[in-house]
C-alpha cells in the first residue's frame, strides 16, 4: 500500500474491502467508491454513478482500482471517459485479474447481456501486483483464474501445461510462476498490436464460446470457468480443421479435473448460445474463431459453420 500515491480516489470491491482489515485502515481517511463487482453491475448504469463519485471529487488525483477483472474493466472505462482520460492505477486481487485483463489496456462494460460490448482501450499508468491478496480468494475464483492460465498454456509457448501436470493440488500451487508467464506471454501481444486489428486475436483462444456460455449462465458460470468450456470446445474445433492432435483436449481435461474445475453444463441451450455467438464483435460476414494448429500456434480469424460449432458443443454437454 505504501507505494500507492497518498492523493488518490479508490474503487474497491466490497468482498475485497470487508476481508482486508489493513486495506480498511489505509482508504479510512481516503475517498472510496465501493463495488458490488458482478458481472450484472458491469453496466453503464454503474458508469454513471462512478462518474457521480469522480463529478463529486476528482480534481488531479488518480483513480484507483482494487479488485478483481470487473472491478479493472469498469473502473478503466469510467477512467478512459470522464474528462476525455483521467490517470489510472490497477492493483488486481484475483488469479484471473493478475495474470490477464489487468495487462492490455481493454476496458468497457455489458449491453444488453453481451460480454464487453461497450468499450475502449485505456493504458493503466501503474499496476501493482501483490499475490498475498489470494490467501483469502475462494477456491472458486481460483479455478476461474486457472481457465486463464491454461488459454496462455496452449496459445503461448512457455511450458504452462507441463508445468500444471506435475502439480499435486490446486490448494498446494505457487501461483507466481504462472502469473509471471502469462503476463509474459500477452506483454509480448498487446505491444505488438495494442489496438486488437490483428495478432491480438490470439488471445481470443476459447473466448468466442466462452462469452457465449456467460451470456447463456450469467450467475451460474464465473469468466474464468467459462473460458476453460470454451478452450475444450475450441479444441475440438480445432482437431477438425486443423488436425490438431486430440491428446492436447485430453490433457487440458485432466488437468481441470485434478483441480476441480467444471468440465462440463447441464442441458446446454446450444441455439440459444449460437445466437450470442453470432453477436461476437469479432465476427464480419462470418463467425470468427481464434484455433489452434499445434499448441503455441494460433491461427486468428478462422471461419467456422455453425454445424461445426453444434458438434464441437457435445464436448461440454453432460
Amino acid at each position: 500500500m505504501e507505494r500507492l500515491p497518498s492523493r488518490a480516489l479508490f474503487v474497491v470491491d466490497r468482498n475485497v474491502y470487508e476481508s482486508w482489515p489493513v486495506l480498511r485502515e489505509y482508504t479510512q481517511d481516503k475517498r472510496v467508491y465501493l463495488l458490488d463487482a458482478s458481472e450484472s453491475r458491469k453496466t453503464l448504469e454503474e458508469t454513471e454513478n462512478l462518474y457521480e463519485f469522480l463529478f463529486k471529487h476528482q480534481t488531479v488525483e488518480p483513480l484507483v482500482a482494487i479488485g478483481g477483472g470487473i472491478t479493472g474493466d469498469l473502473t478503466g472505462y469510467a477512467s478512459a471517459t470522464f474528462k476525455r482520460g483521467i490517470p489510472l492505477i490497477l492493483l488486481p486481487t484475483t488469479l484471473l485479474a493478475m495474470c490477464d485483463s489487468t495487462v492490455g489496456g481493454k476496458c468497457g462494460v455489458n449491453y444488453k447481456g453481451v460480454k464487453n460490448y461497450i468499450g475502449t482501450f485505456k493504458k493503466p499508468d501503474e499496476i501493482f501486483i501483490c499475490t498475498e491478496f489470494l490467501t483469502t480468494l475462494p477456491e472458486r475464483h481460483l479455478k476461474s483464474g486457472m481457465g486463464e492460465i491454461l488459454k496462455y498454456g496452449l496459445i503461448g509457448k512457455e511450458p504452462v501445461l507441463s508445468l500444471l501436470e506435475k502439480e499435486i493440488s490446486l490448494q498446494n500451487l505457487q501461483v507466481r510462476p504462472y502469473v509471471e508467464m502469462g503476463l509474459k506471454i500477452k506483454i509480448d501481444v498487446v505491444s505488438r498490436d495494442f489496438f486488437d486489428r490483428d495478432q491480438r486475436n490470439v488471445l481470443n483462444f476459447g473466448h468466442n464460446i466462452a462469452h457465449g456460455l456467460e451470456a447463456v449462465y450469467p450467475k451460474a458460470l464465473t469468466h474464468g470457468e467459462a473460458v476453460a468450456l470454451g478452450l475444450l470446445t475450441e479444441l475440438k474445433l480445432s482437431e477438425e480443421l486443423f488436425g490438431l492432435r486430440s491428446d492436447i483436449r485430453t490433457q487440458t481435461r485432466s488437468i481441470m479435473e485434478r483441480f476441480g474445475m467444471v468440465t462440463a453444463v447441464d442441458d446446454l441451450p446450444v441455439e440459444k448460445l449460437l445466437d450470442y455467438i453470432k453477436k461476437d464483435k469479432k465476427n464480419d460476414d462470418f463467425l470468427r474463431f481464434t484455433l489452434l494448429s499445434e499448441v503455441g500456434c494460433p491461427e486468428i480469424k478462422q471461419s467456422v459453420a455453425e454445424e461445426r460449432i453444434r458438434s464441437a458443443l457435445f464436448v461440454i454437454m453432460e
